[in-house]
């Protein structure tokens, strides 16, 4: 029997009908309602962000479980449920992964963004590196604004003649992936944001 990859309950437990039948999905019902699904694009310093869910406490405790718990089998569920979604909506485009630090990411084992976005029939690209690291989960709002200070752009890839989006897990200020947006454009570079969810004070300003 298969079991949901977060909570361990059978997977048909809870589900709705339409899942129930289709018999595809890697979390529970009783998980998957634990979800803020958004599906939003919203205007931020003259870039598109489109947001799949909204951050709570139940997508925080998956991604700590993921990331500081090592549980790489989550990789899979981030964007199951989006993936037909995301893969039409951006056909043709590139993701371009927002970074991680070296250190977090030898640490880890794996790059939690590469191995998130695998799921996705999309190319991706890492083009941007931090100069030292920093923990955005132990800053608070006004530091996280501060972020883009320490990313910078790999000159060494090849972005020209791509339709690039920029890639992260979390937007909390938007500050990285602003900063992001700003380097690509001083290479005349045209892109827009995708996020897994953003936290409800940044909806909250953007609505």
């Amino acid at each position: 029997m298969k079991r949901c990859y977060m909570c361990d309950h059978p997977i048909n437990s809870k589900q709705d009908l339409y899942r129930w039948l289709k018999c595809d999905s890697l979390l529970c019902g009783a998980c998957l309602r634990k979800l803020i699904p958004l599906r939003k694009t919203y205007q931020h310093q003259g870039m598109k962000l489109h947001v799949l869910y909204a951050y709570n406490e139940f997508i925080e405790n998956m991604l700590f479980q993921y990331k500081e718990g090592l549980d790489t089998e989550l990789r899979f569920c981030f964007l199951h449920e989006d993936r037909r979604y995301i893969e039409k909506r951006y056909k043709g485009h590139t993701l371009a992964l927002m970074p991680s630090s070296k250190e977090k990411t030898q640490a880890r084992g794996f790059h939690a963004l590469a191995e998130m976005s695998n799921v996705l029939r999309l190319k991706k690209i890492q083009p941007f590196y931090k100069t030292e690291d920093r923990k955005q989960s132990s800053l608070n709002y006004e530091q996280r604004l501060q972020i883009g200070e320490i990313i910078r752009l790999d000159a060494t890839k090849t972005l020209l003649k791509k339709k690039l989006v920029l890639f992260d897990d979390v937007c909390t200020s938007g500050a990285t992936l602003t900063k992001a947006y700003e380097l690509l454009k001083q290479e005349n570079i045209v892109a827009e944001a995708l996020v897994l969810c953003a936290h409800p004070l940044f909806i909250q300003n953007h609505t």
